[in-house]
């Protein structure tokens, strides 16, 4: 039964309203040290030698969206996969997908957002903590899914350290544009000893609108079509804290439906065809839409001073039941699932000949099935084991770390199975303080990936992206008569092999604040999906193509661009740089700017790499209200793979203000007021797989309240 998170909030709210402030609101300090929770060794990111972003506080709720990647989409080095609003997932330096690890407390997500742009990521960020971004490869920690980077989003569901009487927070918000309207809570109560923790969203929005434009199919429109979202969900969870340590346990039910934009097959609205209550709100869908429940079990612990030679062991686990329907004309026309297991045990060592460090295992399965018109991978199986070691040590002002892992994984299907593949991590950080104000440091890194198995068994029609997918396991083969045939593949699949270097340099001062990295990332054997130029009318020889071959159930009549996944060598390079200038006690000056430059070693390019962007934001603070006016220009990209269009430039401009009024002051509540793409640019997001017909959103404002307590 989904929780009803609506009525949750509201009681959470007048809880609230009782509820006596314990301390003043403050302001955001954006340079706050804070712990990373994706290390082991207790870092902040200003002690890391990988670039880490940390998201937090009011800052996480002004850049709060439905999706993980729209929220983090300004984060330096950070883009945003963008199916249109329903669905987005973090690009880190230009990679994404199987190589970007998403993990909701330490724990991958359990979903399957990493397989396809059209499948949202199960984590919510309006009830987070914060959020932690690590550039780069994170695969001594992560493993092979983690050769790009790492997403930890933290939230307090198991409350590792004591609580003592009611502490919480609640959010409502409303916005025109898509006429969205979500409020969410999350809420501790604990005696020292036990601790309960509850939290709860609910989010409604319409479809969007955008300045005119012409879609792909000539067609002038002024919204997006099908991108309705209802979304819901809820978190109960517990710990005991004892002398040594804490364990604690959660559940989590979340469920969305949402409209998949792009394709809608020529179908016109059905409102007299709904007979179900539940299926009635989508009587304006003009397509397909998703229907998302998952349910997740988490547990962790920790003991400290366990034994001899150990400061302390964290034990880390979750069980995740995924589902994710696409419903057509009121029935199911495919369903994905995914039952994922995962175990963390790290032990933090004592020194050893000076080096303080940590050893860990790390043991997932999963196993995922598909089944109906567009189940275009096969049922396939992942089992993985990795050890890993990481140590760090102090010489003055001198720091170092390293670390290695070596995992295992197999892969297999219902219809093949592939050899286990044995993948070995390691790096190395320098990091350097010339003075209290600078730093600079070095990071070097060798990571390998075992293929996702969507790269290797994929075989079918996948509408949401419009393309006919083939993975590593099969080929295509012309004839002589220039027809070409789906065969399988004699070409060995090998490991990913990245080799990256990351260089950055921090100042920071009473008025001043900079961070600037540059990067450089060899990659061998790099997975890429290779639109052929092909369509899916031009290809035969494979019985589940045939069956959908022509005129597709449910009026799928167009043609499919055929991609290919292949293996290349490539390079990626480019920079993140930040700035923050204190002008005097209310303004400051922030700016950022970032690129990725992505290619085969053979010369072509890449495809859907972000558009390098600059940006900067005039920043006020008073004792009462704050806000802030920004502009983000994306620069035009030109460098394009073959098969893919050049995406014009576009500049978004925003504002907020957010107000603590005296009276509202012993709630500790904030009343904010954003505005995005003031003046209504239509903009194009290269990266889509909707680019032609998903632009950004139009203007939009937004209001609400925050309350803390």
């Amino acid at each position: 039964m989904k929780l009803n998170a609506l009525t949750l909030a509201l009681l959470a709210t007048s809880t609230v309203a009782q509820a006596q402030q314990e301390e003043e609101h403050e302001h955001l300090n954006e340079y706050e040290v804070i712990v990373i929770n994706a290390s082991p060794l207790d870092k902040t990111a200003l002690e890391s030698a990988q670039p880490v972003n940390i998201i937090s506080g009011d800052a996480l709720k002004q850049l709060h969206a439905h999706s993980l990647g729209e929220t983090l989409a300004l984060e330096p080095g950070i883009n945003n996969t963008h199916f249109a609003n329903v669905a987005g997932s973090p690009i880190i330096r230009g990679l994404g997908g199987p190589r970007v690890k998403i993990t909701q407390n330490g724990l991958d997500t359990g979903d399957v957002s990493r397989g396809s742009p059209d499948h949202a990521v199960t984590t919510e960020t309006s009830t987070a903590k914060q959020i932690e971004v690590l550039r780069g490869p994170a695969t001594l920690l992560y493993g092979s899914g983690a050769i790009g980077g790492v997403i930890n989003v933290v939230d307090n569901r198991i409350p590792s350290e004591p609580v003592y009487g009611l502490q919480g927070n609640a959010n409502v918000s409303l916005s025109n544009n898509n006429d969205n309207k979500e409020g969410s809570y999350d809420l501790q109560i604990g005696n020292g000893k036990w601790a309960l923790y509850t939290d709860a969203f609910i989010r409604r929005a319409d479809d969007y609108e955008t300045p005119s434009f012409m879609n792909d199919e000539g067609e002038v429109v002024d919204h997006v079509e099908n991108t309705f979202v209802d979304a819901e969900g809820g978190t109960v969870g517990g710990s005991y804290q004892f002398d040594d340590g804490f364990f604690g346990v959660s559940y989590q039910g979340l469920y969305q439906e949402y409209g998949v934009p792009g394709h809608a097959h020529g179908e016109e609205e059905h409102e007299d065809e709904h007979e179900h209550g539940e299926e009635e709100s989508h009587a304006e869908a003009s397509g397909p839409y998703a229907n998302l429940e998952q349910e997740r079990i988490q547990l962790a612990g920790q003991w400290r001073n366990p034994f001899s030679g150990f400061n302390r062991l964290d034990f880390r686990g979750a069980l995740t039941d995924y589902q994710h329907q696409e419903i057509e004309e009121n029935f199911v026309s495919t369903q994905f699932e995914n039952k994922q297991k995962e175990i963390r045990l790290i032990g933090q060592h004592k020194e050893i000949a000076g080096w303080e460090g940590a050893v860990g295992w790390q043991w997932d399965i999963s196993d995922k099935a598909a089944f109906g018109e567009e189940a275009f991978t096969p049922n396939t199986s992942r089992r993985t084991q990795g050890l890993f070691w990481v140590v760090e040590q102090e010489f003055g002002a001198h720091h170092v770390d390293l670390g290695v892992r070596h995992e295992r994984t197999s892969l297999s299907s219902d219809e093949q199975k592939l050899d286990t593949f044995d993948a070995t991590s390691a790096s190395a950080g320098y990091l350097y303080h010339f003075s209290d104000h600078t730093s600079v440091s070095f990071n070097l890194s060798h990571a390998e990936r075992a293929p996702a198995a969507n790269e290797v068994f994929a075989n079918g029609n996948h509408f949401a992206t419009r393309t006919y997918e083939l993975g590593l396991a099969y080929e295509l083969h012309e004839e002589e008569s220039g027809e070409y045939y789906i065969e399988a593949s004699d070409t060995a699949v090998s490991t990913e092999t990245s080799n990256n270097i990351d260089v950055g340099f921090h100042y920071e001062n009473e008025s001043f604040h900079a961070n600037a990295n540059v990067f450089y990332n060899r990659v061998d054997d790099f997975i890429y999906d290779n639109f052929t130029g092909l369509d899916s009318e031009q290809i035969h020889g494979d019985e589940d193509h045939d069956e959908h071959e022509g005129e597709h159930e449910h009026g799928h009549g167009e043609a499919l661009q055929v991609v290919q996944f292949s293996q290349v060598d490539a390079e990626l390079y480019g920079y993140e740089l930040e700035l923050d200038w204190q002008l005097n006690d209310q303004w400051s000056v922030h700016g950022f700017s970032d690129y990725t430059r992505a290619k085969q070693r053979g010369g072509d390019d890449l495809p859907r790499i972000p558009a390098q962007r600059v940006g900067t934001e005039l920043r006020y603070q008073a004792v009462s209200w704050d806000g802030s006016l920004g502009y983000t220009r994306y620069l035009e990209q030109d460098k394009t793979a073959l098969n893919e269009t050049t995406t014009d430039a576009y500049g978004l401009l925003n504002a907020r203000v957010n107000l603590y009024p005296d009276w509202l002051a012993n709630y500790g509540a904030t009343l904010y007021l954003k505005g995005e793409n003031l003046t209504n640019q239509l903009g194009f997001v290269h990266s889509s797989f909707l680019k032609d017909d998903a632009p950004v959103t139009g203007r939009r404002f937004q209001a609400g309240v925050s309350i803390s307590f």
